[in-house]
C-alpha cells in the first residue's frame, strides 16, 4: 500500500513539473508579442524607435498594398494626433481648412501633451513622433473615414473637453478646423468631387481654370480612355463616383475656389498620387503648371 501511495505521488510530481514548464496541456504556441507593442503592461517598454516599427513595415489591413507595406495604426494615430494637438494653438493642417479658424486654447494655458492623456509609461511617444510615416503613409487609412478617422476625432474632441476644459476658450467640436463637418459626406461631396473630376478631365482635354496654360498638351498616353480614373486612387468610392458622374459633375462651389490654402493643398496631394499611382499611363510626370499658364502655389 505505502509503495503504491508513493508511486502515485510520483507520478503527480512528474505531471506537475510537465504542466509547470509547459504551460499547460495546450501545446499550441503562444502567439509572439505584436511588434512594436508590449504584450503587456508587464513586458518592456516600447523599443528605441526607428527601428521597433519602420513605417511601412507595419501590421493589420489598414495600409495594406500601400506603398512598401501597411502602417500600424498605432503610428498613424499618433501622427493625426499630432495634428489634432497643433491645431488647438495654430491653424489646422487639414483637406478642408476653417477659414474662419481661431486658436482653441485659452491666452496663457499650459500646452497640451500627449501625456496629459495617455499615461501608459510602456509607451514611447518620443520615439513614435520621431519615426513619424508622413502623411503619404497614413493615407489609407484617412481613407477609412467611418471605420477610423471619425470614431478618432470624435473620441479625441469629448475627452478634450471633458479633461482639459479649464484650459480651452471653448467646447471644441469636429467644425472648429474643418470648413465643413467632417462626418457630413453630403456636404463633402459637394465641394471635392466637382473639384475632381476637373482635375482628372484636364490630364485629357484643355483645362477649365482661372489661368489655363496656354500651351497645354494631353498629360495622358491615351486621352480617349473614358474611364475619369477616379478608382485607380480610391477604389471602391472612387468606382461608384465613376458609375454617378452625372451627380457630382457641376460647377465647384465658388468659397472652395477661393480658398487658396483648400486648393492648394488638394492639388498637390492629387498630383502626388497620379505620378505614383498613373505613372504608367502618363505622357510625363504631372507639375501644377501643366494645367496652370503662373503656379498656383505663388
Amino acid at each position: 500500500m505505502k509503495l503504491l501511495l508513493g508511486l502515485l505521488i510520483g507520478i503527480a510530481i512528474g505531471v506537475g513539473a510537465t504542466l509547470l514548464l509547459t504551460g499547460g496541456d495546450d501545446d499550441t504556441p503562444a502567439p509572439p508579442p505584436r511588434q512594436g507593442r508590449p504584450a503587456s503592461p508587464r513586458d518592456a517598454p516600447w523599443p528605441p524607435v526607428p527601428g521597433a516599427m519602420p513605417p511601412g513595415a507595419g501590421h493589420g489591413a489598414a495600409g495594406a498594398g500601400h506603398g512598401e507595406g501597411a502602417v500600424e495604426t498605432s503610428f498613424a494615430k499618433v501622427h493625426f494626433m499630432r495634428k489634432f494637438v497643433a491645431a488647438l494653438t495654430e491653424p489646422p493642417k487639414n483637406l478642408m481648412p476653417s477659414t474662419d479658424y481661431a486658436p482653441l486654447m485659452k491666452e496663457g494655458a499650459a500646452a497640451l501633451r500627449c501625456a496629459d492623456c495617455h499615461t501608459d509609461q510602456s509607451i514611447d511617444f518620443e520615439g513614435m513622433i520621431s519615426a513619424d510615416p508622413g502623411d503619404e503613409a497614413v493615407q489609407p487609412l484617412r481613407m477609412q473615414r467611418r471605420g477610423f478617422m471619425i470614431p478618432l476625432m470624435e473620441k479625441w474632441v469629448a475627452r478634450l473637453n471633458t479633461r482639459h476644459a479649464d484650459r480651452l476658450r471653448k467646447e471644441v467640436a469636429c467644425t472648429d478646423c474643418h470648413a465643413v463637418d467632417p462626418r457630413d459626406d453630403e456636404a463633402r461631396f459637394a465641394v471635392i468631387p466637382p473639384l475632381m473630376i476637373r482635375f482628372v478631365r484636364a490630364l485629357k482635354e484643355p483645362p477649365v481654370n482661372q489661368n489655363p496654360a496656354k500651351g497645354w498638351i494631353p498629360l495622358l498616353k491615351d486621352p480617349s480612355a473614358p474611364s475619369m480614373l477616379c478608382a485607380t486612387c480610391h477604389g471602391q468610392t472612387g468606382a461608384a463616383m465613376e458609375k454617378n458622374l452625372a451627380s457630382f459633375d457641376r460647377p465647384p462651389r465658388p468659397e472652395a475656389l477661393a480658398n487658396r490654402a483648400f486648393m492648394i493643398n488638394l492639388m498637390e496631394r492629387w498630383v502626388r498620387e497620379v505620378n505614383r499611382k498613373m505613372k504608367d499611363q502618363l505622357v510625363k510626370a504631372v507639375s501644377c503648371t501643366d494645367c496652370h499658364e503662373i503656379d498656383p502655389r505663388k
